[in-house]
């Protein structure tokens, strides 16, 4: 079955989820639909998200992703529940594996999206400072541990959505980089070090006065923590290209929350993983502008702004997140 907004009432009843009797207020789509049908269902007595994933990103080009990534995201959301405290994640209530459907709780009505208070120039660093020491936490408890490895061993959905749309996408664009790209796609489906939950970005981080709520891990694997790094600092980076007015307090939102992950990281092999990173978030800004889903500037002179930035990540001697921010933001201004 395929949900919409006339057959979800009766299927949440049908599942036991809302009450017979309980009204129905509003259901509104979420997201952007082209991965899953995303809805938010508001109740007399509760707020829901209802996901169903899509079995091909709903784009004219082919782009098949396995709809099981569904179950492997309510697993995580099972063990951050174990690592985090309530307040920060949702509530998984059910999971459909015949229609591929979870039902989970929503953020609280008065949580606001990070990503739209950064739109608005509300750059909260207490915020990043937050999301580094979360993010610090899951690694450090999740490192080496052999249960977990096995629940998260599968890597389809993240080789679906981050290494071939962003890494072999940038390597077929970039013949120079091809090795070095290819390095670190490998490296990422290598490394078996700690649960990484593979799209941690503003866009997924809703704020309950001044506390951060984690939401969407489809792309959560057992591999490779820089990933999550460079994956939130190319988004920060990438905000600071596009709002030039306000691009020093993007970049020192990537410094701070690096700096906060790094000051309570405390698995093995931690400090090695801080170049890893670098080269990652050069991939990841570069597939901004030639990934298979760009969603850099559209001007040609920014875009080779953004293309020489993402480049010299690739093989910087900076060693210190700020020395390598500060870089980027001399970049910006001198154009």
């Amino acid at each position: 079955m395929n949900l919409d907004k006339k057959s979800l009432p009766a299927y949440l009843r049908r599942k036991k989820i809302v009450r017979k009797n309980e009204p129905v207020y509003s259901i509104d789509s979420v997201g952007d639909g082209l991965k899953n049908v995303m809805y938010r269902v508001q109740t007399a007595e509760q707020r829901l998200i209802v996901k169903q994933a899509h079995s091909r990103v709903q784009i004219k080009e082919r782009w098949w992703i396995d709809r099981k990534r569904l179950f492997q995201e309510k697993s995580c959301v099972e063990i951050l529940s174990q690592i985090l405290p309530p307040s920060i994640i949702s509530e998984v209530l059910l999971e459909d594996r015949t229609n591929f459907i979870l039902v989970s709780t929503a953020p609280p009505k008065d949580a606001v999206l990070w990503e739209h208070e950064l739109s608005t120039g509300r750059i909260d660093l207490q915020i990043a400072s937050q999301c580094g020491e979360l993010l610090a936490t899951v690694h450090n408890q999740t490192a080496n541990m052999r249960d977990l490895r096995t629940t998260f061993m599968e890597t389809r959905a993240f080789e679906q959505l981050r290494i071939e749309p962003l890494y072999e996408r940038v390597a077929r664009a970039h013949p120079d980089l091809k090795k070095a790209i290819d390095q670190q796609s490998r490296q990422l489906l290598k490394t078996k070090r700690a649960l990484v939950l593979g799209d941690l970005r503003p866009r997924n981080v809703w704020l309950i006065k001044g506390q951060v709520y984690l939401v969407d891990f489809a792309a959560c694997h057992f591999g490779s923590p820089p990933f999550d790094l460079a994956f939130y600092a190319s988004d920060l980076c990438l905000k600071a290209i596009l709002n030039s007015p306000q691009k020093a307090a993007y970049l020192e939102g990537i410094n701070v929350f690096w700096t906060s992950y790094f000051r309570i990281a405390e698995y093995a092999r931690r400090q090695d993983e801080e170049k890893n990173a670098v080269r990652d978030f050069g991939c990841l800004l570069l597939s901004t502008i030639d990934g298979r889903l760009p969603s850099g500037p559209e001007d040609e002179e920014t875009q080779d702004l953004t293309r020489r930035i993402a480049q010299s990540l690739f093989f910087t001697e900076l060693e210190k997140i700020e020395d390598i921010t500060e870089f980027i933001n001399r970049t910006l201004i001198d154009g």
